[in-house]
């Protein structure tokens, strides 16, 4: 093997083990979510940005030449790109259920805030924006 295959096998493992960082992420975004957790479920929003910022500045270059000696049946690194591949796809997959998911959440919130606000006149701090009732009281 030489010097160049070795970087470039080296550069697609990194870029499978991005991607499965990035499933892991959303997966333990999902059940935050779930919990309700919000503190948790921000941290791995962070977690998702900083991944795909690091996939995004990944050398797409290696991928699509190694993918293309897959097809001419010389590459050595054939079984990874198929991980490769399969990994795209479970993340795919992945995305729309977060997607929806984050979808029903929105409408909820949108609900919660809704009832909340067209209950009476609303929260207001202070004294109250509505007449108060006065009742008669007689001493004998």
């Amino acid at each position: 093997m030489t010097k160049s295959d070795a970087m470039r096998r080296q550069s697609l493992m990194e870029h499978l083990a991005q991607v499965h960082a990035l499933a892991q992420a959303i997966a333990s975004a999902i059940a935050a979510i779930e919990k309700n957790d919000l503190i948790k479920f921000e941290s791995y929003l962070a977690a998702q940005e900083t991944i795909c910022n690091r996939l995004a500045g990944t050398k797409w270059a290696v991928l699509s030449s190694a993918s293309e000696k897959v097809t001419s049946g010389e590459n050595p690194d054939a079984q990874l790109l198929r991980e490769i591949y399969q990994a795209h796809l479970a993340l795919a997959q992945l995305n729309r259920i977060y997607a929806a998911l984050l979808k029903r959440a929105r409408k909820s919130v949108a609900l919660i805030a809704a009832l909340y606000h067209s209950h009476g006149e609303g929260y207001v701090r202070g004294v109250s924006p509505l007449p108060q009732r006065h009742t008669w009281s007689c001493e004998v």
